[in-house]
């Protein structure tokens, strides 16, 4: 009987260490979106860690660019200190946008952390509230439509401190918002499990939100045929 006990603690370990780092959680495509082809797209990192920003910008952009867009940065037009302190007015951030030739945005911001306790006893649990607070399905949370809401509401609450504690994970959410209109056209929640290193981890994220992309715009076009 203890042999059995010793085979199912083992294989319940390799089966939780064997789960990716980093995994989508819920991907959406806005039906209603507008039906047209985007060309340029602004890629925004809304993160006060500015090496996690920049790296996740520059993989980010240039994924972008392998599939046929042209990409502008965040931090090409806005400065490292840029919050929502000192932002400048709404109407001139999305100018500032649309006059490089934007016609959507991509924005990403780690929106949740969660942090777990383990016990050596006889049992274990994991438990896990998804944040209630955002979702694309007809509702824009606490923070309002549009790219300009979304970043203003969650660039001060950004969680950077301590990033790479120990049993850590951060939930993070992409949406992609067309830029004329302000709606949101495309969304993917994803979570991160004790990320590793600002390299290793933008890659990953850059890998994995990318992957989905290209899934779901197969997927769109077959339907459109």
């Amino acid at each position: 009987m203890k042999n059995y006990f010793r085979i199912f603690i083992v294989t319940a370990i390799l089966f939780v260490s064997c789960k990716p780092a980093q995994r989508i959680t819920t991907a959406w495509t806005n039906p209603e979106r507008p039906k047209k082809t985007y060309s340029t797209v602004f890629v925004a990192a809304i993160i006060q860690n500015n090496l996690l920003k920049y790296a996740l910008e520059d993989d980010l952009g240039a994924a972008a660019k392998k599939r046929g867009f042209n990409v502008v940065k965040g931090y090409e037009i806005f400065p490292p200190n840029f919050n929502k302190d000192n932002m400048r007015d709404k109407d001139l951030v999305l100018k500032s946008i649309r006059d490089r030739g934007c016609d959507v945005i991509l924005a990403i911001a780690v929106i949740d952390e969660k942090s777990e306790t383990r016990y050596v006893s006889n049992s274990f649990s994991v438990g896990y509230a998804p944040y209630g607070g955002y979702g694309p399905y007809g509702t824009y949370g606490a923070y309002g439509a549009g790219f300009y809401g979304y970043y203003s509401y969650w660039q001060g609450t950004i969680y950077d401190a301590g990033y790479y504690t120990t049993d850590k994970t951060y939930f993070i959410e992409a949406n992609a918002y067309d830029a004329e209109t302000q709606q949101v056209i495309w969304s993917v929640q994803s979570k991160a499990d004790n990320p590793s290193g600002i390299e290793k981890s933008s890659k990953q994220y850059t890998d994995m939100l990318m992957e989905q992309f290209d899934k779901d715009r197969k997927q769109d076009q077959s339907k459109s045929k």
